[in-house]
């Protein structure tokens, strides 16, 4: 095989991931005041389940198709489109609620393969991270509690996503998720076409039984189903947005 074949699948934002050591960091610096370019190109975004009901007043929530699929936010109807991320290249548009996801970054925790183990990663190349300004990520050696704020965070949102994951099993299971595409038509003209996702089919639910149903509601998973399918609302918003960015028509 090649190397191109070979290499690793870095997660979404990532260009490298090295390990947070103080003897190589020492010097770093965090400012989260950089802002959010590293988001520009993406059209969606990874959710946790803590995010749903947050997340379905401002993105339409889909997942993934494949055997494993996985919640996340749309943010664009294009690829490698953000219509959430303003012209400015680092400012979110206001009032939109920030997948943890994005807030998370440029910190990730990693799974050794080959030993079992969970490190604290991170892009280094990152724009908020710098040796000038911002908040120290050591002291003496010590994580300071910027680093260590963000490693709880970064917790948090590993435990969010391993219950989504679990959460969009079940759905799958249950035969409820199916895959769908959707075409855009703009008033002004030109269409764009969204592929490669799964929605709930709400008429599906009914064929559930009881027993699964309280299950899930015994798991808290009910508030995330209904979430997702208030979300669909949303694509208007995404349509207007996306409608905006468009250059004009020829005269």
């Amino acid at each position: 095989m090649s190397d191109a074949q070979t290499a690793p699948v870095l997660p979404l934002f990532f260009k490298r991931v090295v390990g947070v050591n103080p003897n190589l960091h020492a010097g770093l610096r965090l400012d989260r005041s950089a802002g959010y370019g590293f988001s520009a190109q993406a059209q969606s975004v990874p959710l946790g389940l803590g995010e749903f009901e947050a997340a379905s007043q401002h993105y339409p929530i889909l997942f993934t198709t494949g055997p494993n699929p996985t919640p996340v936010a749309l943010l664009g109807l294009a690829e490698a489109s953000n219509l959430f991320l303003l012209p400015d290249g680092a400012t979110w548009r206001q009032g939109a609620y920030i997948p943890a996801y994005v807030r998370a970054f440029p910190f990730i925790f990693v799974e050794d393969a080959s030993t079992k183990t969970v490190y604290v990663g991170m892009e280094p190349d990152a724009a908020c991270l710098s040796t000038d300004s911002g908040a120290p990520l050591f002291e003496d050696d010590k994580p300071t509690a910027a680093l260590n704020e963000a490693i709880a965070f970064c917790s948090t949102f590993r435990d969010n996503m391993a219950a989504a994951a679990a959460f969009a099993r079940a759905l799958d299971a249950q035969g409820l998720l199916e895959e769908e595409e959707a075409t855009v038509n703009f008033t002004s003209g030109g269409s764009t076409r969204i592929r490669g996702f799964k929605i709930l089919r709400a008429d599906r639910l009914d064929q559930v039984s009881d027993e699964t149903f309280l299950d899930w509601r015994r798991r808290g998973w009910l508030g995330a189903l209904y979430a997702h399918l208030h979300s669909t609302a949303r694509w208007a918003r995404l349509i207007e947005l996306a409608a905006a960015a468009r250059p004009p028509a020829a005269a």
